[in-house]
């Protein structure tokens, strides 16, 4: 028995140094399986932060290229608008020089090179013409006929007047009294004054000066101005002078 239980020793003795190496393979082979999953963990961390970081770098390169094609757009907008608002400029200004060498050129014939009156009659001057009625009542009286350029429905006029009431020759307006200034009338016969005017001026050349005797009906009517300076039911008289026509 003592033979037998020496022979079992052995054999577990010579058994061991297997299953030990057999353990430690298995201990490596596990070693080796964590390693890999860790590298493939590492490795698949590194390819989403790499492909978020593509992400947002292309982004950010889109961002940029947009805010950059909106500065140049913008440039090109400003600098559209600023030789739009220069050439809007230059032509204004050279529709005003137009405009004032126009408008003095009028006054050199209305006056035939004398000072502008300062103010305009007190009352209406006498005249021995029998007046002109058209059937809207309209009463005219060409006082001077112009040579110049005649005007006409949808014309713009400019205009040296005095306006007295009828009824005591009371002076209520004239653009003598203003210092002169031109008053301008756009698109005649149907422009943002009194019926009487808009039919009164038709038919004027440039130079001339009429006289027209507006009934209430083609003047204020029956409520007269909203200053009270022209009482309701007027007739009013104005001498008009065509300075200039376009």
């Amino acid at each position: 028995m003592s033979q037998t239980m020496k022979n079992n020793n052995a054999s577990d003795k010579r058994g061991r140094p297997g299953q030990r190496q057999q353990e430690r393979m298995m201990r490596r082979e596990r070693r080796r399986r964590r390693i890999r999953n860790w590298t493939i963990s590492i490795l698949a961390v590194v390819l989403v932060l790499a492909g978020v970081t593509a992400i947002l770098l292309y982004q950010r390169q889109v961002a940029e290229q947009e805010a950059a094609a909106n500065r140049i757009k913008d440039q090109h907008a400003t600098a559209t608008a600023n030789v739009e608002a220069t050439a809007t400029n230059v032509a204004a200004t050279a529709a005003a020089n137009a405009e004032a060498t126009m408008i003095a050129q009028g006054m050199q014939t209305v006056t035939s090179g004398s000072p502008t009156p300062s103010a305009g009659p007190a009352t209406p001057p006498p005249t021995n013409l029998t007046p002109v009625k058209t059937q809207s009542g309209l009463q005219y009286i060409d006082l001077k006929v112009g040579s110049g350029p005649e005007a006409k429905a949808g014309s713009t006029v400019y205009v040296q007047y005095t306006g007295w009431l009828q009824s005591d020759g009371k002076k209520f307006d004239s653009s003598y009294d203003r210092g002169g200034q031109a008053f301008k009338l756009e698109n005649l016969g149907n422009a943002q004054v009194i019926k009487g005017w808009n039919e009164g001026l038709q038919g004027m050349k440039v130079g001339g000066t009429r006289r027209l005797i507006i009934p209430a009906d083609l003047g204020y009517g029956p409520n007269g101005d909203s200053t009270g300076t022209i009482p309701p039911n007027a007739t009013l008289i104005f001498d008009v002078t065509l300075v200039a026509v376009k």
